[in-house]
């Protein structure tokens, strides 16, 4: 996995909001903010291709105190929020598809 190009993360008003730029703008609609521990992994990830067992052992060696369990529920949220809001590029193809059929042929 990694993160779509055009986003940056911002700190605003003691909060982290991921910001579009570009052309990302007409794919991501909502205001997503984060947490600092998400931020913290948004620093490794802008520039890593990364699986999530990868983000599981950064918050179990940057952290104190969490769990196994519970750093990789964390981190479902975490990756399903970006997910459903066009920021992770998982290889699943989301929102309209076109496809053109040679009629013709009849196939595709």
């Amino acid at each position: 996995m990694k993160l779509k190009d055009g986003l940056i993360l911002r700190e605003v008003a003691g909060q982290y909001v991921i910001v579009p730029t570009g052309k990302r703008v007409k794919d991501v609609t909502n205001i997503v903010y984060i947490s600092s521990s998400a931020a913290y992994l948004w620093d490794y990830m802008k520039d890593h291709e990364f699986e999530k067992e990868d983000l599981v052992k950064r918050i179990l060696e940057h952290y104190s105190g969490v769990t196994e369990e519970k750093a990789d529920a964390d981190i479902d949220k975490f990756l399903n929020t970006l997910s459903i809001n066009n920021i992770l590029d998982d290889g699943t193809v989301r929102g309209r598809v076109s496809v053109k059929i040679d009629k013709k042929k009849d196939t595709l």
